[in-house]
């Protein structure tokens, strides 16, 4: 077999490397801050850093369960082999539970139609399932009113066939208001007082996403970051602890051109030379993770050996140009970064009119994933070509 460098060398110059010892680090400083199990949340691809890979590494630093949003992404854990626990976050069609039973994926039962699907399959093949039953607090989204919690839990342990493993809410503003996410909290802990009343204890309580980290609270007993296990801090508010970014976007520059004074640049010539420039060609483009927006062809920057490099003109969909004419240490080869240490992917994010977390689930799929132990490749996954794990 190939070593990954080998596979590498055979790919574009274009890289997202994902640290596996931060990933760790990250991991390790959020369970200790938490001071009981971390659920990490491995949706959208691992927040873009590859889900399979990523989560065979928290299984071995020995994560209990693993968060998805869709069934379908759980199915391609247990393709890529991987055993613990997966607790289904978003919500599932009537013909997924069999997917559930047959490869221990644990659903978030949200809505009564959800419940009639759960229990109408578990009637046909005789068998048990362990769900999460989810209230809504103040999300608005998927999830039961409090008032009708104790009825779909009656409902759920009445069939016999059902395990209710966890009781959960989704907290929606804990990186922006205290004061609402003390209302969902308080909210959701009347409703888990009426669940013990009845007798129906869960063995998982859980409301702290990354951002509610900050708010944990006693009796609960299961948080599942996802941001921060991946080193960003929600905004403005997050928890006091320490995380380091796992992700760096970046390419080697494949051309640098001089180009004359009043010379326009990409699609619609938006940009145009004030000067004789020295013109960057970045083989990073919208279709990679470059935001396409007019505060990112504004505003937007690379790093080019220490040095911040200011994007030129309309981000293309493969490619990306950047002025490099006072930067003129700056030649065909030198890495450009979009984020990591720096820049930031909130950075990145600003001036995309964004947020972090859709700057990371961005990068394509075409990107190749170089995985770092050490400091050495030890994995590269890419649509291309993958090297084994």
């Amino acid at each position: 077999m190939e070593s990954p460098q080998s596979l590498l060398d055979q790919l574009r110059a274009a890289r997202a490397r994902i640290d596996l010892d931060r990933l760790a680090a990250n991991y390790r400083g959020l369970a200790a801050f938490a001071s009981h199990p971390i659920m990490p949340v491995v949706k959208a691809d691992a927040y873009g850093h590859g889900a399979v890979r990523v989560s065979l590494h928290l299984e071995r630093l020995g994560a209990p369960l693993l968060a998805v949003a869709y069934v379908e992404e759980g199915l391609a854990l247990r393709r890529g082999r991987v055993k613990v626990p997966v607790v289904v976050l978003a919500g599932f069609g009537p013909g997924q539970v069999h997917h559930c039973l047959e490869h221990d994926l644990t659903p978030v039962v949200s809505t009564p139609q959800m419940l009639d699907w759960v229990l109408a399959a578990l009637r046909a093949s005789g068998r048990r399932l362990a769900v999460h039953l989810k209230a809504d607090t103040g999300m608005s989204r998927l999830g039961f009113a409090p008032s009708q919690v104790d009825e779909a839990a009656s409902r759920l342990l009445d069939s016999g066939l059902v395990d209710v493993e966890g009781f959960m809410t989704h907290l929606a503003s804990a990186d922006e208001s205290e004061a609402a996410t003390v209302r969902q909290l308080d909210l959701f802990d009347e409703a888990v007082g009426r669940l013990e009343k009845r007798g129906v204890r869960p063995r998982f309580i859980h409301a702290a996403n990354s951002a509610g980290l900050a708010f944990l609270r006693k009796g609960h007993n299961l948080a599942r970051p996802g941001l921060l296990l991946y080193g960003l801090k929600p905004k403005p508010l997050s928890p006091p602890v320490v995380v380091k970014p796992v992700m760096s976007l970046s390419a080697s520059i494949a051309q640098v051109k001089e180009i004359a004074r009043g010379t326009a640049v990409s699609y619609g010539g938006r940009w145009v030379a004030r000067r004789r420039s020295r013109l960057g060609t970045i083989p990073l483009g919208y279709a990679d993770g470059v935001p396409r927006t007019r505060g990112m062809s504004a505003a937007g920057e690379f790093a080019v050996k220490g040095r911040r490099v200011p994007v030129a003109g309309t981000v293309c969909m493969d490619l990306t140009m950047v002025d490099l004419t006072d930067h003129p240490a700056a030649a065909e080869g030198d890495e450009a970064v979009l984020f990591g240490d720096d820049p930031t992917a909130w950075e990145v994010a600003d001036w995309a009119g964004s947020n972090a977390w859709e700057v990371l689930t961005r990068v394509g799929a075409r990107v190749p994933r170089v995985y770092l132990q050490s400091g050495k490749v030890v994995d590269v996954a890419s649509p291309f070509v993958v090297a084994g794990s």
